[in-house]
């Protein structure tokens, strides 16, 4: 997800449109970014990157217009069953939890998780 993508959603939303017409703005205009990022890296898994994107808008709009629905505690104890470790700066921004802490195999990363299932809609690697 874009680092404007957040911005995006909250401008529309300032604009009064609802969740659904927020949902498909943004999503469309992610799928898109994904789709053209993909192609002109030659990359095959557009598709998979694609559902990537619309599963975090969604996420994002769900949770900017609703709030999270699991508590920090919640959230840190999810990421660390899966292996990540040193958690810090667990912040709720535009509808996504963002943590940052340390893959299992060392590296920093930021990580993006949806605040009612807990699921980790994207990694990456901080440098």
């Amino acid at each position: 997800m874009s680092s404007s993508t957040p911005s995006l959603i909250s401008r529309i939303a300032r604009h009064g449109l609802t969740g659904v017409g927020i949902a498909l703005i943004a999503g469309a205009g992610l799928v898109a970014q994904v789709q053209a990022a993909a192609a002109s890296a030659d990359e095959p898994s557009v598709t998979a990157k694609a559902s990537q994107a619309v599963a975090a808008t969604a996420a994002s709009v769900r949770g900017a217009l609703q709030g999270p629905g699991l508590g920090i505690r919640e959230i840190s104890e999810r990421i660390e069953a899966l292996g990540y470790r040193d958690l810090r700066e667990i912040e709720w921004d535009d509808g996504l939890y963002k943590v940052k802490g340390l893959a299992s195999d060392g590296r920093a990363v930021k990580l993006y998780v949806d605040g009612h299932s807990g699921n980790v809609l994207s990694v990456r690697t901080r440098h």
